[in-house]
């Protein structure tokens, strides 16, 4: 037990040793950081107004109030410092009042010259001034609480969140058993797989050390990556169980990787196919339409996404999750028995 921990020690000094340790802590992290940006805010969904609020081309506060319930609201205390923000990045519309022609400008942004389309603004003002000097006048517009057909499909969840979130956590999967075949290659090419043998360490403990670290990791990258994403709402249980479902699978790959290569760079020269097969898996459930997805079931990492994205999307039940991880782990032992013979080999 003692080797066994010395061993965990050992693959955690040295993944912050070397470059590919680094390397597989922090791609993660850019990963989840490129996917925030492309992240729906409250902030997309409404408008945003840059207003003049001071001097003589300055908004009534009482319109300000009422833009505010729509969008953004900007200050400015000059229509140049409002035209300069129109001028900046992002989406936004101009408004300040003409003391010479007494009233209001709309500004639309890079907007053409014979564009007559009417701005948000113009609009909320029209209802504003309507409400405040037409008290009891029926509203020109009515709201109606349903979901249009089109959208009847909608998830709670954004689906950059829903479809980021489920390939993040299979390149983590993926990436676990790349570190655990990387370790088990460099125990054979440094020669301490001999001192291994002879130590009191059997060979199951061997590889239950070299699968710890690699697992921590995996657990911890899944939580950061559901708390980065938004999808705290989902299913936390059914998460996790589907991770350490899909670390089997991992551990399938890492003794396939361990036992037919000899040193490094024909690990990494496997690896690259193996990455191109799994990766077939995740195009599989997301680019195929749903009467060519049987294309990709012999994948275990296509059963792997489809329970993530189906957990992330909140339709995914224990029942479903139930049947889909026993394909997974039918799938791991499929190919276990069919290269059982050729790892028994290798990792002797």
């Amino acid at each position: 037990m003692k080797q066994l921990f010395q061993m965990i020690w050992i693959d955690v000094r040295l993944s912050f040793k070397s470059y590919v340790g680094i390397f597989m802590l922090i791609v993660p992290l850019a990963i989840l950081g490129v996917l925030t940006f492309f992240l729906p805010t409250i902030e997309n969904a409404g408008a945003s107004f840059a207003v003049v609020t001071e001097g003589a081309e300055a908004v009534p506060p009482s319109v300000v109030e009422t833009l505010d319930r729509f969008g953004t609201v900007s200050e400015y205390s000059t229509v140049e410092a409002m035209n300069q923000r129109l001028r900046g990045a992002g989406q936004a519309e101009g408004l300040y009042w003409d003391p010479e022609a007494e009233q209001f400008v709309s500004v639309m942004e890079r907007s053409l010259s014979a564009d007559t389309v009417f701005s948000i603004g113009s609009r909320i003002l029209r209802q504003h001034y309507q409400a405040e000097n037409y008290p009891d006048a029926p509203s020109p517009i009515e709201f109606a609480w349903y979901v249009p057909e089109e959208l009847a499909n909608r998830t709670i969840n954004p689906p950059v969140a829903t479809v980021g979130g489920a390939i993040f956590i299979v390149y983590m999967v993926i990436l676990t058993a790349f570190m655990i075949g990387m370790s088990v290659v460099n125990d054979k090419e440094a020669g301490t797989d001999r001192a291994y043998r002879v130590s009191p360490l059997t060979r199951g403990e061997y590889f239950i050390a070299r699968s710890i670290y690699p697992l921590l990791i995996l657990l911890v990258y899944s939580g950061v990556g559901i708390v980065v994403l938004g999808l705290t709402n989902t299913n936390i249980a059914q998460v996790y169980v589907s991770v350490l479902i899909s670390y089997s699978v991992s551990l399938l790959v890492a003794l396939f990787v361990g036992a037919i290569t000899k040193n490094e760079n024909e690990a990494i020269g496997i690896i690259k196919l193996l990455g191109m097969v799994m990766g077939l898996g995740i195009l599989g459930g997301t680019l195929l339409p749903d009467t060519w997805q049987w294309v990709a079931y012999w994948i275990p990492f296509y059963w792997i996404y489809n329970i993530l994205e189906g957990v992330f999307t909140l339709t995914e039940t224990w029942g479903s999750v139930g049947w889909k991880s026993a394909v997974i782990l039918g799938l791991g032992l499929l190919y276990f028995v069919v290269s059982r013979k050729k790892i028994a080999e290798g990792l002797s």
